[in-house]
């Protein structure tokens, strides 16, 4: 008994360390954990955010906390399946903007959802986090949950987040995994901080996009007000993750914004590389440069973290 017991905490603990930093990691018999492959997807555009397609390894270095690293593995990918997850500000604070949310969800999903291709799901927030719909590749199924929400409450942004990437995308299989947040980016009630919400979106890459209904000119409130502590929470959420937030003013630009979400979603570089220290634990920062061409752009995730190591503990006796 005792040594079934056993075998079932080392399954468990590599099954943990598997699931940590969004990387192929390992365990040896110190229970370290070991960070033996970390893989960025690439987001590179012109001036005028357009894909850049035609760029090769040579044009890219990787540095981990300002370390060179070799580039183990490259690829160019497009047009590949993508898993979505919507997730829906439905507290008091939107009130007078749901029916536009859902107006934004219902565009977005007829603009990028693929029949047979794509899998979507539908989240809302407000003092709970809920889940209207799992993963489909059904419009109708979709659209047909967002009819009975309501709003009110207060705001779960954080939870949100942290539930879906740890309870959804921890199991999708593709690369590219994508979270758009359609919120007025004001969390008032979150468990989570949004440190660890950055932190598991991450280690599970996923990117995330956010479309904030804060200052929207067709809300009868001001556009292009000055961007606040809550606007600037939304955008680090999503550019620390490889995606970026979009505030529109009016409906063309909230199109645009969709567009944006549909084409860097996408269209991406996949870069891999093995970390020179892979024991070392704490959070490390990623910067990608693209050598020669100043003139493009690029957004892959920042960063990634590795627990601290966890030390063995001796049996009080034979099971």
């Amino acid at each position: 008994m005792r040594k079934e017991l056993l075998a079932l905490l080392a399954f468990a603990l590599t099954a943990f360390a598997q699931g940590n930093g969004g990387d192929t990691v390992t365990r040896d018999e110190t229970t370290r954990i070991k960070v033996t492959n970390v893989t960025l997807p690439v987001i590179v555009t012109d001036k005028d955010g357009r894909f850049v397609s035609n760029l090769t390894k040579e044009n890219f270095e990787v540095y981990e906390d300002k370390k060179l690293q070799k580039i183990q593995d490259f690829q160019a990918q497009a047009d590949l399946p993508l898993y979505i997850a919507i997730l829906l500000d439905t507290s008091a604070s939107v009130k007078g903007k749901l029916k536009f949310e859902k107006e934004a969800v219902t565009s977005f999903l007829q603009t990028v959802l693929r029949r047979r291709k794509d899998q979507a799901l539908l989240v809302t927030f407000d003092s709970n986090v809920e889940m209207r719909q799992d993963f489909t590749d059904d419009l109708e199924l979709l659209i047909k949950a967002l009819k009975p929400v309501k709003a009110a409450g207060e705001t779960t942004l954080y939870d949100a987040v942290y539930r879906v990437c740890e309870e959804k995308m921890s199991n999708v299989p593709t690369p590219r995994k994508v979270i758009v947040v359609i919120s007025d980016g004001a969390d008032t009630a979150s468990e989570r901080t949004l440190e660890e919400a950055i932190e598991i979106a991450q280690r599970n890459e996923v990117v995330i996009f956010g479309i904030s209904t804060k200052g929207a000119g067709f809300f009868g409130i001001e556009g292009g007000q000055v961007e606040g502590v809550d606007d600037k929470e939304l955008r680090r959420l999503c550019e620390e993750t490889g995606g970026e937030v979009a505030f529109p003013g009016n409906y063309l630009d909230l199109e645009r914004a969709f567009a944006n979400i549909n084409n860097k979603s996408r269209k991406y570089y996949l870069l891999a590389y093995e970390p020179e220290d892979p024991e070392r634990p704490g959070y490390r920062r990623i910067e990608v440069k693209i050598v020669g061409r100043k003139d493009l752009k690029l957004r892959t995730r920042k960063g990634y973290n590795i627990p601290a190591r966890v030390e063995k503990r001796s049996s009080g006796g034979e099971g």
